[in-house]
């Protein structure tokens, strides 16, 4: 009887011990689970507990699967092939005016600059501006001229790229908004950006 009790503390008191580990660096995760084991705590309150402590931890898989993600992206960063004219672009890549893939890289930025990966085709001027979670602008640029032939895995295309100094502004979650125009015709997109320092 003491070999099974043995074994099974050994088992699952490492589970437990990793289990907590994993929130200890986040306070307020730690006192909900802390709340809600509490004896003391009616039962109507931990249903509000539980349901924090669900939404923290749906949280944090979202952030890993973000940052397995951001960490593939990085691997398989974009190779920049610059053309002459349009002439010498290979058949498949398209300069027409229509929305591709938008978005920044790596994301989260932790300790880098992020760069913006616009694929609009050919636009007379794209406009990005990145605001904060408040809903203040804290940056914006206009990208005219010419887009550059970027193959980033899926085969050549028009995109424009911007690379954010993040010098000025503190580490936290940036709404962006691009707006691509290309005579009497618009396109836009946004999307999030994070930036850990």
């Amino acid at each position: 009887m003491k070999n099974i009790a043995g074994i099974s503390a050994a088992i699952f008191l490492p589970v437990i011990f990793l289990h907590n580990v994993s929130f200890a660096a986040d306070k307020r995760a730690s006192k909900l689970y802390e709340l809600y084991n509490s004896t003391s705590i009616p039962e109507n309150y931990k249903q509000t507990l539980k349901h924090s402590i669900d939404r923290k931890e749906r949280a944090e898989q979202f952030r890993g699967r973000a940052k397995r993600a951001a960490g593939k992206r990085a691997l398989s960063r974009p190779s920049v092939v610059r053309a002459a004219s349009v002439s010498a672009v290979p058949a498949a890549a398209d300069p027409g005016f229509s929305l591709g893939e938008v978005y920044c890289f790596p994301n989260p930025a932790k300790r880098t600059n992020p760069t913006f990966h616009i694929e609009t085709g050919l636009a007379d001027k794209v406009e990005l501006r990145l605001y904060n979670t408040a809903g203040d602008i804290v940056h914006e640029k206009i990208l005219a001229g010419q887009p550059q032939l970027i193959d980033d895995g899926q085969g050549p295309q028009y995109a424009y790229e911007y690379p954010w100094n993040v010098g000025n502004v503190g580490s936290g979650v940036y709404i962006f908004s691009m707006t691509a125009r290309r005579g009497d015709k618009t396109l836009k997109k946004t999307g999030r950006c994070a930036v850990i320092k």
